[in-house]
């Protein structure tokens, strides 16, 4: 039965896979025959290895291979097209034909790769807590409206406007020693009881025995 079960899921798998290339086969013939022509007719004069202007380098991609490690570029391409601001309008621009072609393939890459990449998360960067995010955990932890978070230094936001972006929040050696000095305060909150650990916004034996009388 589990023999059954293997071969099963190995075929599959294989079966995923070929059903995946396929698409990519006819998608690599359009780049060669068809994409790069345009390409080198109407975008390498700005965006060559050589010139690279905006930062983009049109001519790396030589193959579809090379086309595929970067879907963010033709994403780009895309948007730059569809507004109007490439090509230039100083430069040749495409026939209503060719512009077709050109959109058509890459918007039939970017759905093939979306669909190859189904379930696939990419990668996932193991990120701290927010600043806020740190300050409540602690805050539902204890049950006591502590700051422990207040001598961090100001979370950056990322390109995308948020302050909780992995990539954007660094953990450097100084914030380490803010986080330990963070872990200190907060347990100098910590009550010792018969019954367990409570915490108090006090951190004096005084403060302790004051909230329990008033």
């Amino acid at each position: 039965m589990r023999r059954g079960l293997l071969i099963g899921f190995i075929l599959f798998c294989a079966t995923t896979r070929l059903f995946a290339a396929q698409p990519f086969t006819k998608i690599s013939e359009t780049y060669q025959q068809r994409i790069k022509p345009l390409l080198k007719h109407y975008c390498l004069d700005c965006h060559s290895t050589e010139k690279e202007k905006g930062e983009l380098d049109l001519e790396r991609f030589a193959k579809l291979e090379e086309v595929r490690k970067v879907p963010k570029v033709w994403m780009k391409v895309v948007e730059m097209m569809e507004d109007g601001e490439m090509p230039p309008n100083k430069k040749p621009q495409l026939s209503a034909a060719e512009r077709k072609v050109f959109l058509g393939w890459v918007k039939n890459y970017l759905d093939a790769e979306a669909l190859a990449s189904a379930g696939d998360p990419g990668r996932v960067v193991l990120r701290r807590l927010s600043n806020a995010e740190y300050t409540y955990t602690i805050q539902d932890l204890t049950g006591v409206a502590l700051t422990p978070a207040r001598e961090f230094p100001v979370d950056g936001a990322a390109g995308e406007g948020f302050m909780n972006v992995g990539d954007a929040m660094g953990m450097s050696p100084a914030l380490v020693q803010k986080y330990l000095d963070a872990a200190k305060e907060v347990a100098a909150h910590a009550v010792l009881t018969p019954k367990g650990i409570r915490f108090s916004l006090g951190t004096s034996r005084r403060d302790w025995a004051d909230e329990l009388l008033f």
